[in-house]
């Protein structure tokens, strides 16, 4: 008797589901919603930074993705159109909060959830990237976040960021540069009382250990000053190096 065999499963495209929710199909545009909805509440937390107001901007989406399907002329680039749209509703919840003047009151160190890229920091590359994300620009932090997490690269980036392919590939390789710099201030300012440097730990003895643009600033200034925080900035190159060179593999 010949074994019973599993009939394979059938993948659909999202070009399929694309051209099939803007037909009208109802199940189509669930099984699209059931695909993207984690994925973009998830990178809409890294923008917002609360789960609420992200899953306002993913029910904004999917609002604004069911209407607008039907003009979506290239079914198969269905994801970084989607992703796009959550940019989009992500930065209008941060514009409309920074108008709201109660928020003006609230100290930045408010926010105690999980921040820009926490969420799937599992291992210690993940936890390093976490931190070292935290010395970026909020454009900076974006573009790793689609590229890196997202996997977005080439077209699906740039049409995801809203620019050209060309202007895509010059702020990657901003980001590049950006994040060693970054990570390798972050190193340094971490073992600030251990590699002997009295003034950087002086410095950062208020430190909460948030890593923040200001931070990086405060600690890369200090290096380009000091030759022992400088001299310790070079000794960790191979470090710096390797942990780069797996982010960046992933952002070429």
């Amino acid at each position: 008797m010949t074994p019973a065999t599993t009939p394979p499963v059938r993948v659909i495209s999202d070009a399929q589901l694309a051209t099939a929710a803007a037909a009208g199909d109802r199940v189509a545009l669930g099984a699209i919603y059931h695909r993207y909805a984690p994925r973009l509440h998830d990178y809409c937390v890294t923008l917002v930074r609360d789960h609420h107001t992200a899953a306002d901007c993913v029910q904004d989406v999917f609002c604004i993705a069911a209407a607008d399907l039907p003009k979506l002329r290239e079914p198969d680039k269905l994801r970084p159109w989607l992703y796009a749209i959550a940019r989009r509703a992500a930065l209008r919840k941060l514009h409309e909060r920074r108008r709201e003047p109660a928020l003006d009151q609230i100290p930045d160190a408010a926010f105690v959830g999980p921040g820009p890229f926490t969420l799937t920091a599992r291992n210690e590359l993940a936890r390093l990237v976490v931190a070292a994300a935290g010395g970026l620009s909020e454009r900076d932090r974006d573009v790793l976040e689609l590229a890196y997490r997202r996997d977005l690269a080439g077209p699906e980036l740039a049409d995801a960021l809203g620019v050209s392919h060309d202007c895509a590939k010059k702020l990657l390789q901003r980001l590049r540069q950006t994040f060693e710099r970054s990570l390798g201030a972050l190193l340094v300012a971490r073992r600030a009382a251990q590699h002997g440097c009295p003034e950087l730990a002086v410095a950062l003895s208020d430190w909460d250990g948030q890593f923040t643009v200001l931070t990086r600033k405060r600690v890369a200034r200090h290096i380009e000053s000091c030759s022992t925080c400088d001299d310790y900035r070079r000794s960790l190159v191979g470090s710096v190096a390797m942990v780069s060179s797996k982010v960046i593999r992933k952002l070429s």
